[in-house]
């Protein structure tokens, strides 16, 4: 009887001590994956990870050492994926043959509550990657990490809104190493997703692609990453990306080397399909449109890893294989903001010294079925360095809404250029005609509205801080807003041609506004100022101004409640436009 009542009590034990072990584990399941490279070892770590995503309802770790899978790792929702420590070298999650993905690859998936934080996750090192010098095609074309995708026929179609559908939701990568070690396409993409945080990650060595990039995705913050080699962008907002109600965040990140393997392929897939290639200038932080809309970029840094003359490797390559010399078919552009609304970059540093830079800056109107121009850009306390770079600011078919309170904007930045501008007229700011075929039909397109005050400026070689590269010989800008700006500590306001109407920047004191009106040297026209309210009662009489490089003029207007707007009118021979500038512009 003794004996029954002791194994009674030893089971009980037995029974309760598993109880607790499964309460103490309740927190976190530690995989038991295996170290080693046989494909028994791979095929054990794959159906253990894999068998937990399916089936975990608690976080699953992933213990210290490095375990490789084979094939693709299919993520679902509610998991959580950790590493052993905080450490995300400790524990190494390596694929050979598979990206880790939501995608089955068998219609729509959903996926919500995804967490992903404190480990390793990188392409097996010795996997074949792409080489333009060897072979036309490429060679494997996965991402690392894919949450959500674009379709292929939706991705042939361009952009259409009704494809942003949101299929992932609540999407968590923090503390990870992602290395793709050149392989295959992007470390990171996200697609048709909404609130999703990237933060405090290394995004490592993507393949062709960029190190994060991302389409139809709203509510998406990518904050305080280490970006570096990547194939083509660092970071890459592609199109559909951003609302009103749910912005994308880009803060705090360091880009480093960039546009490493992207162009020597696209110029090799021109050549093969007998077509002239263009230039590939994607940037370090990169919109490539169109509708990415309500995009925040602040504090960043984007600058290269050699700072002293780094040339793009694909440069050297194409004058290898096709025996072109000194070719800059590839070139950096730091930051480009193409097909994009709505943005403010701000606080960011760009440093560029290479033989290769084109632009610390370049905005873009871009068409893919509809077209977004760029329009509502602030462009504020900036730090940009280079040794020579062609043209430091770009803008192509900026847009304004009638109000003229929505164009580019950009002001107290601090502009330094140690060597050259290599282009004849030397310019900071370059805004060029733009064109695009839509209905069958060739359309020009210039920029409404830019705002230039309070940059500081050092070099030894601009010349003028605005002007415009028209195609047809007609005004690239419209409402050119001008002035504070210095070069070298001294005042500098001089612009260049192409320019429809200049406004030097006003001031008010004492119920009197002062100003002037700058014609660039391709403007024959005359004008007459007048100010007016909103209800188009006259404040002041109109003042003719005679023509010169400046004229200043000053206005003390009756009272009006009503806001107030400054009209210009420009006449030509026998015609004449009267512009309307809103007071609340200066």
């Amino acid at each position: 009887m003794k004996k029954r009542i002791l194994l009674l009590l030893s089971f009980a034990i037995v029974v309760l001590g598993g109880l607790l072990i499964q309460g103490a584990n309740a927190k976190a399941a530690t995989l038991d994956l295996k170290p080693g490279t046989t494909t028994e070892i791979k095929a054990h770590n794959t159906h253990v990870l894999q068998n937990a995503i399916n089936t975990s309802k608690i976080p699953i770790t992933i213990p210290k050492g490095n375990f490789e899978v084979v094939g693709s790792i299919i993520l679902k929702s509610n998991v959580t994926l950790i590493g052993a420590t905080g450490n995300p070298a400790d524990s190494t999650i390596t694929l050979n043959g598979g990206p880790m993905t939501t995608e089955t690859g068998k219609g729509v998936t959903t996926v919500n509550n995804l967490q992903l934080r404190n480990f390793t996750l990188q392409y097996n090192a010795n996997k074949p990657k792409y080489d333009f010098q060897k072979h036309n095609i490429y060679v494997y074309q996965s991402h690392l990490l894919e949450i959500g995708a674009v379709p292929k026929a939706e991705t042939a179609a361009n952009y259409h809104a009704v494809y942003k559908k949101p299929t992932k939701n609540n999407i968590q990568v923090q503390n990870m190493i992602l290395n793709a070690n050149q392989v295959g396409s992007a470390a990171l993409s996200i697609a048709k997703a909404t609130n999703v945080n990237i933060a405090n990650n290394q995004i490592l060595n993507s393949g062709l692609q960029s190190g994060i990039t991302a389409s139809y995705t709203d509510g998406l913050r990518i904050d305080g990453n280490i970006v570096k080699n990547s194939g083509r962008s660092g970071i890459s907002l592609y199109q559909g990306n951003g609302s009103a109600k749910a912005p994308v965040y880009i803060r705090n990140n360091k880009v480093i080397d960039w546009m490493e393997r992207f162009g020597g392929y696209h110029y090799n897939a021109a050549k093969a399909a007998k077509i002239a290639p263009d230039m590939m200038l994607d940037g370090g932080i990169d919109s490539y449109g169109p509708a990415n809309n309500y995009v925040y970029i602040t504090g960043n840094s984007v600058s290269l890893q050699k700072e002293n003359n780094k040339r793009i490797t694909d440069n050297q390559k194409i004058e290898q294989k096709w025996g072109v010399k000194n070719t800059r078919y590839v070139g950096y552009t730091g930051i480009r903001g193409s097909g994009i609304a709505h943005a403010v970059y701000q606080n960011n540093t760009v440093t560029i010294n290479s033989p290769d830079a084109i632009s610390f800056m370049t905005f873009n109107l871009r068409l893919r079925n509809t077209y977004t121009a760029p329009k509502y850009i602030l462009v504020e306390k900036n730090k940009f360095t280079a040794q020579n770079i062609s043209f430091p600011i770009r803008i192509f078919g900026g847009a304004s809404d009638g109000s003229l309170a929505s164009g580019i904007t950009i002001r107290q930045n601090t502009f330094t250029i140690n060597g050259d501008i290599p282009t004849y007229y030397k310019t900071l700011i370059d805004v060029r005609e733009k064109t695009e075929t839509i209905g069958g039909k060739l359309t020009y397109f210039g920029t409404s509205l830019v705002t230039v005050t309070g940059n500081k400026i050092t070099s030894k070689n601009v010349k003028q801080i605005v002007a415009g590269t028209p195609i047809r010989k007609l005004p690239v800008v419209d409402t050119l807003y001008i002035g504070q700006n210095t070069l070298n500590t001294k005042p500098f306001q001089k612009i260049g041609g192409y320019l429809d109407t200049v406004i030097q920047l006003p001031t008010y004191k004492k119920g009197i506004i002062s100003g002037g009106i700058m014609w660039s040297f391709t403007d024959t026209s005359s004008k007459m100022i007048q100010l007016k309210d909103t209800t188009g009662k006259a404040l002041t009489k109109p003042i003719a101004l005679k023509k010169g490089p400046l004229v200043n003029f000053t206005l003390k207007p009756f009272y009006s409640p009503k806001p107030k707007v400054l009209w210009i009118t420009s006449k030509v021979g026998t015609k004449s436009v009267t512009k309307k500038v809103p007071l609340y512009l200066f």
